[in-house]
């Protein structure tokens, strides 16, 4: 990854982490990473690494693609991925839908109360 991709992927760590409404520190401790590299990779100082990716990706679901290359999946891709998804899988896509698009995002649908949710519902 050149200088400019890894920019490009800083830019992108850093509006994930904005959109989240989360400081450095606490975006770092969501992902599993030191402060100190989560800082170095939202500068562009450090590239971020293919297991960094990953963690981001397995944590708020953006793909690692997008992070390193900035391609997005079309929508009908995105839909095929839903519609082969577990139920309880859909059922966190929707829950984290609804969270985004509240109007004041006060839902507090962390992935703690997700699960819960899921298990009260017995969706597998």
């Amino acid at each position: 990854m050149d200088k400019r991709d890894n920019d490009r992927g800083a830019q992108r760590l850093r509006r994930l982490r904005l959109s989240q409404k989360l400081t450095q520190e606490q975006m770092a401790e969501a992902i599993g990473i030191s402060e100190s590299l989560y800082k170095g990779n939202e500068s562009g100082r450090l590239p971020i690494s293919k297991k960094t990716a990953q963690l981001i990706e397995d944590k708020f679901g953006l793909r690692a693609d997008y992070m390193f290359l900035g391609s997005e999946p079309e929508n009908r891709d995105i839909w095929s991925e839903i519609l082969e998804c577990e139920e309880a899988e859909k059922m966190k896509i929707m829950l984290r839908l609804i969270a985004y698009f509240s109007a004041q995002n006060t839902i507090d649908l962390s992935d703690e109360v997700i699960e819960k949710m899921i298990k009260d519902m017995n969706i597998e």
